[in-house]
């Protein structure tokens, strides 16, 4: 029997996070349903019941937290869970995200096994929920049963009831506890000051802690102590006067508190010592990439890092017979990182030229070698290009980067090879499904590559530099110079706006003699 297709909303402003989420989700046997911002996800939400809810929490219009509270506002029978997937970690940012709702947390880069981990656990969550949902006082009651201990107590501080949690959190049974007076749910020295509480509020009605939420300790029956967070309430009843406890034990919160600042620790390290590596690495990067290969003459390109270290690089190569080989490829993340990721792909890239590889046999390689080297969630983004030598034919693979473009002369696009492959890295060749497409040209034209770098730019209203941005640029400029035309148009764009991300664009000529030109002296590269 085949697993229920689960219908996924994905709400995420970046349109190559929706891509690639949306690649996992596909092998994922998921249905997902895309939302750009957050006033979208509620309204799809709303149209659409679906089955569970990827929130991104930094969106336009309205963001992550809010859109997940109107959501559980919604309300509904049945639980759907909400997965915030975010670039922040912060304490406060994960802390608030639950707290209004969501049930889950991944941080960006996403690692697409941790990720397929969670998918199969929320499945037997929800195969689970599909077979109570025949009870709905059933699921009530389950629900009823992983709630805060609840204690309550008369003017004395005797036990009268406790709940199946509270007995959890102190080690005790019910009947050790009803009849037992709240001291020995303390230590010392809030044990010896209880009873001189209790009575200063019988005589004075002086609430010290009533109504408010308060951080102690607590003891369990083995003695041992833990944090708690105590909210309590008074009860006024015809002939007497209760409270009632709700007790919450913060030890797994303590400990994540305690995790988040060592994390944050070894994060400043990691900076510090990334800055004394960069010359070192940038030296290593230059050494590794054949510059002269890029002053080929069919070839213009970019590359714009949004530190001083780019994880983008282009990368051409003629293979003995004259076929021209070119990549373009956005590793996760930015700088060194980023540049360390894509770094073992160069020799890969210019073997395969050198023994005029097929371009399916050489994605191949380049997808096995980082599959093999690269740390979960990471991965890298890339197109790769073969122009045939003495024919107008070619072939190309695009996976992760935005839809690469065949323009004529005039710019405008005569073809468009949209990205619908996993990026390199993620999963094995056997199972990733490496599929490149074939093309040919009657006409003079040029193959446009860029990173998402490039169509996600924002300037400092917001507004992205986008794919009809690029599509107008290079309308717009001669044949010769649509590079530097780009590179205007976009810094014209971002003003005084830094760019977020590394930058890349790669266009390669398609010459009516097959193949592209041959590099002549003075021509091509980096305008």
């Amino acid at each position: 029997m085949s697993e229920k297709q689960l219908r996924v909303l994905v709400a995420d402003d970046i349109a190559s996070n929706r891509t690639i989420v949306g690649a996992f989700l596909a092998h994922l046997n998921c249905t997902p349903i895309f939302a750009s911002d957050g006033i979208e996800a509620v309204d799809l939400f709303r149209q659409e019941a679906p089955d569970i809810v990827l929130m991104d929490l930094m969106m336009p219009r309205l963001d992550g937290f809010e859109a997940i509270k109107q959501i559980r506002a919604l309300g509904g029978d049945q639980w759907v869970p909400i997965i915030i997937l975010s670039a922040l970690s912060g304490e406060g940012d994960v802390v608030h995200g639950l707290e209004v709702g969501a049930d889950d947390y991944l941080a960006k880069p996403l690692s697409f096994p941790v990720f397929a981990a969670r998918f199969k656990a929320l499945r037997r969550l929800l195969d689970m929920q599909r077979r109570l949902s025949g009870s709905l006082e059933q699921v009530r009651a389950v629900a009823n049963g992983v709630i805060d201990g609840i204690i309550s107590a008369d003017e004395s501080g005797t036990i009268l009831s406790v709940n199946r949690s509270a007995t959890q959190i102190f080690g005790y049974t019910a009947n050790e506890m009803v009849g037992q007076n709240l001291r020995i749910l303390m230590p010392s020295p809030n044990r010896e000051a209880h009873d001189a509480y209790l009575q200063r509020y019988r005589e004075s009605g002086e609430k010290r802690i009533i109504g408010k939420i308060l951080e102690l300790t607590g003891i369990r029956k083995d003695g041992s102590t833990f944090p708690l967070e105590l909210g309590v309430s008074d009860i006024h009843l015809p002939n007497r006067r209760m409270f009632i406890g709700v007790v919450r034990d913060t030890s797994e919160k303590r400990r994540i508190q305690q995790q988040l600042a060592e994390d944050a620790a070894r994060l400043q390290r990691y900076h510090d010592e990334s800055e004394r590596e960069q010359e070192l690495a940038m030296a290593i990067m230059e050494r590794q990439i054949r510059s002269d290969w890029l002053r080929d003459g069919a070839v213009q390109y970019a590359v714009m890092p949004a530190r001083n270290f780019s994880g983008d690089v282009v990368l051409v190569a003629r293979s003995p017979q004259g076929a021209l080989y070119a990549m373009l490829a956005d590793a996760t993340g930015h700088g060194l990182a980023a540049a360390v990721s894509v770094l073992p792909a160069l020799g890969a890239f210019y073997r395969g030229a050198a023994g005029n590889a097929p371009l399916p046999a050489l994605v191949t390689e380049l997808n096995s070698l980082l599959c093999g080297l690269l740390p979960r969630g990471r991965f890298v983004a890339a197109a790769v290009v073969r122009l045939e030598a003495g024919s107008r034919k070619g072939k190309i693979w695009v996976g992760g980067v935005p839809d690469v473009l065949r323009i004529g002369d005039d710019g405008r696009v005569l073809q468009r090879f949209v990205s619908r492959q996993l990026p390199l890295g993620i999963l094995p060749s056997s199972e990733a499904g490496i599929v490149t497409d074939s093309f040919s040209w009657n006409e003079p034209s040029q193959i446009v590559l860029c990173s998402d770098g490039l169509t996600e730019a924002e300037n400092s209203a917001g507004e992205a530099f986008s794919a009809s941005g690029l599509e107008r640029t290079l309308q717009s400029t001669p044949r010769a110079s649509r590079v530097a035309g780009l590179r205007q148009a976009l810094t014209a764009h971002l003003g005084r706006q830094p760019a977020g991300d590394d930058v890349s664009v790669l266009i390669i000529d398609c010459a009516m003699d097959g193949g592209g030109n041959v590099a002549k002296p003075g021509e091509g590269g980096k305008p």
